[in-house]
């Protein structure tokens, strides 16, 4: 019985702090944009940059793999230069997003939000 008298009383705190909550969870999205991360494929043929805000900042493609293509011009390395692409893409915005759920579960425990390991789950993808 205590128990459950003893969440409540810490909801009741919790939605008394809800302002300010909402206002350092909107600072830590805003702060997600600064933080970047680079992933690669094909030994650095390939590099892409996300933010943690999930977008993709940047691609650069080795002139090496750029030239290939001009010169060969074969559907096989069209198709190789694309999976490249892809992997480096989705490498980078699992690393954006692994970036961003420790973010906001830094910025949960300083405002002492219980959220466990892997909480965020969905949250941010």
């Amino acid at each position: 019985m205590f128990e459950g008298l003893k969440g409540m009383a810490g909801l009741a705190g919790m939605m008394k702090d809800l302002p300010k909550l909402k206002a350092r969870m909107e600072q830590v999205k805003e702060q997600l944009g600064n933080v970047t991360v680079d992933a690669e494929t094909g030994g650095g043929a390939v590099r892409v940059t996300a933010n943690g805000q999930l977008r993709v900042v940047s691609i650069k493609v080795d002139q090496a793999l750029l030239a290939g293509l001009v010169d060969l011009g074969s559907p096989e390395d069209q198709t190789m230069a694309e999976d490249l692409i892809i992997g480096a893409v989705n490498a980078a915005l699992e690393k954006a997003r692994e970036a961003a759920e420790r973010e906001i579960a830094n910025a949960a425990a300083e405002m002492g939000l219980p959220i466990p390991p892997g909480g965020l789950g969905g949250l941010i993808s």
